[in-house]
This record gives C-alpha cells, structure tokens and sequence, in this order.
C-alpha cells in the first residue's frame, strides 16, 4: 500500500467516526428532547380587580397580585410591585427563579415591547401557610400612551416526589404615560 492509499484510508476512517458521532449527538438531542415535560399549567381564572391600582388571578393553591400607579409622567420613574401567595392550607415548597416573577409591558397594540426577566432558576424556597413572597421593580417610559402591565410566576411545586409546574399571570393592569 503506497502513502496516498493511507492517507484515503485515515481520511474514510476519520468521516466515518465523525459521521457516527454527529448522529449519537443527534440522538442524544432528540431523547433528551422527548424527555420535557408537557406545558405548564396556566393559570388566571377566578380573577377580580381588588382595587384600582392592582389586578389578582388565583387558583385553589396561590394567588398573585400586581400593582402599579394608574398615571405616570415620561421618564418618572415608578415601581412595579406584585406579590404571590401561599392559599394551600399547608406548607409547601416551590423551585422558581430568583425572582419569582418576570413582568410583560404591552403597548396599546398589544405587542410586548419590554419582558423584564429572571437572573436565576432552580431556587428551592419553603412557603408557610398564607405566606406571601413581595417583589418591586422599578421601571420607566420614555413615550407617551397607554400601556399595559402583568407579571409571570412560573414554578415547580414539589410536593414528595410528585411536582407539578405553575405559570400564574396576573391580571393585566393599564397605565397611562403623559408628558
């Protein structure tokens, strides 16, 4: 066998290794694919405006509130507040993200112009009877209109060896943004 026939023969011998590679990574992708779980529960009925200012959605285990002012001037600042609560009769432990709650800002369309999201997940946190986890955020608008706010809490309730996902959206709340 001369040297060009075993440099063929490394070079097929290499592409097939690769080619054998690529296809258990595939595969590997694919079962791990299969392996999530199916969509988290959504969760917003049973919904009331408590008062003016703040819009609320509850199940029979938690309920999440959230709050802003009803009129803002442009680039004053203000503070989104939302709460979630622990309505089960018990002790319970949820795995978030830190924080629990990432906030939409929807324009007058309806399109999303600001998510405001989590720096962190897979946060085990205990949550007593009628215990109620507060979050603030501060935001601001640079234009006038008419905008709307919510807030997202999406969690894993572990209970034993059983969990169950939540994903709890708040009422959407209106803000109007003046000069």
């Amino acid at each position: 066998m001369n040297l060009a026939e075993t440099k063929v023969n490394f070079i097929a011998s290499v592409c097939s290794k690769v080619f054998i590679l690529n296809k258990l990574v595939i595969i590997l992708l694919l079962s791990l694919l299969g392996c999530q779980s199916s969509e988290p529960e959504s969760i917003v009925s049973k919904t009331r405006l408590s008062s003016s200012t703040t819009a609320s959605a509850e199940n029979d285990n938690f309920s999440v509130h959230v709050s802003v002012p009803e009129l803002v001037e442009t680039n004053e600042a203000f503070t989104i507040e939302v709460e979630l609560k622990n309505e089960a009769e018990r002790t319970i432990e949820i795995m978030s993200g830190e924080p629990v709650f990432y906030f939409v800002i929807r324009d007058s369309t309806g399109k999303a112009i600001n998510t405001i999201a989590r720096t962190d997940v897979g946060v085990m946190r205990p949550m007593l009877e009628n215990e109620v986890i507060s979050e603030k955020h501060p935001y601001q608008f640079k234009k006038t209109g008419l905008y709307d706010v919510s807030a997202v809490a999406e969690f894993t309730l572990q209970d034993g060896d059983d969990s169950k996902v939540y994903k709890l959206e708040t009422v959407r709340k209106q803000i109007e943004i003046v000069e």
